[in-house]
């Protein structure tokens, strides 16, 4: 390495004090994280920003693909990886193609579900609209153009459901801003609400299937329907989930990918997925360590719907793992 002057002696410590910083105190900082490294003005035509994003209203959701393809940030996650694929293909959300590159893909198991009380008898959503059942919904915020209620929302709009038309009906909904937080966790014990339309299954449906809710299967048509748009199919399994009378058909919600855009240098790429490897120890994933193997492949925890950037895939064939 070569030596470094006093500014880049700065830099990084203070990239190192922000990182320690915010692992102890990540809980009264907030999880919208934005860094940003310039280069002085006699560097800048050697040494472009490089800007990394995650979190907040921007980059923690629907537009964070988006500010990518522009190139207003070099660097974010996106959660799940279906979301990238639809900002790629230019589907959906995304009015065009994004040049979406993938670095590797974070593991993170996940699937759609849409639970209801056994006692409403109902075996698919079609039976919501056909009967107008006035449904007391517990979902996400719809605050910011988020991932999951966009999902979900696509979802219930081919079946010809809004959360509007319940409301109509005389049916509540409940928005949440986690999956497994207190609201809902009270709401589900309590029996408020009906139903439980969200992702992050597994913070809160084993208590909705121990508190007398049900998964209801999504149509193959509608899965081909959002197939389309950058979702797979997938299943619930009742090998994971003991109380469901059997595999549930649904679409994955899973992986966060970390992404950038096809301007990026192959050789930062490359310091990109070095410094992943060096770091793959200290990633908090969810369950189990970073699996360097699995980060760069299509897997079902980390799936990846985009190609990878070549300095990555360059980096990714050195060390064996393609």
């Amino acid at each position: 390495m070569a030596r470094m002057n006093s500014r880049a002696m700065r830099a990084w410590a203070t990239l190192e004090i922000a990182a320690e910083l915010y692992r102890r105190q990540m809980f009264n900082l907030g999880s919208a994280v934005t860094l940003s490294v310039w280069s002085s003005k006699e560097e800048e035509t050697s040494h472009p920003p490089l800007r990394l994003g995650v979190g907040g209203e921007v980059m923690g959701g629907m537009l964070a693909p988006i500010e990518v393809g522009k190139r207003h940030i070099d660097v974010a996650y996106v959660n799940p990886s279906a979301i990238v694929t639809m900002a790629y293909r230019g589907k959906g959300f995304y009015k065009r193609k994004l040049p979406l590159r993938a670095l590797g893909s974070f593991p993170s198991w996940d699937k759609i579900a849409f639970a209801v009380s056994k006692d409403l008898k109902i075996k698919s959503l079609w039976d919501i609209v056909e009967n107008k059942i006035p449904l007391k919904v517990s979902t996400r915020c719809s605050k910011f153009p988020n991932c999951t209620y966009y999902a979900i929302t696509k979802i219930l709009s081919l079946y010809g459901i809004t959360f509007k038309k319940m409301q109509q009906w005389g049916g509540r909904v409940q928005e949440v801003d986690h999956p497994s937080g207190l609201t809902r966790r009270n709401s589900i014990i309590q029996r408020k609400v009906d139903a439980i339309f969200d992702e992050g299954i597994t913070r809160w449906l084993d208590l909705a299937l121990a508190n007398g809710y049900e998964v209801l299967h999504l149509e193959n048509d509608i899965r081909r329907k959002m197939e389309t748009l950058g979702f797979k199919r997938s299943i619930i399994p009742k090998k994971k989930y003991p109380r469901l009378k059997e595999d549930v058909r649904t679409l994955d919600f899973s992986g966060w990918p970390i992404i950038t855009h096809r301007w990026l240098s192959d050789e930062m790429a490359y310091a990109i997925c070095e410094s992943i490897y060096a770091r793959r120890n200290a990633f908090p994933v969810d369950d189990t360590r970073l699996n360097m193997r699995e980060f760069c492949r299509n897997t079902e925890e980390a799936p990846l719907g985009i190609p990878l950037h070549p300095g990555a895939r360059k980096y990714f064939k050195e060390k064996g793992y393609l």
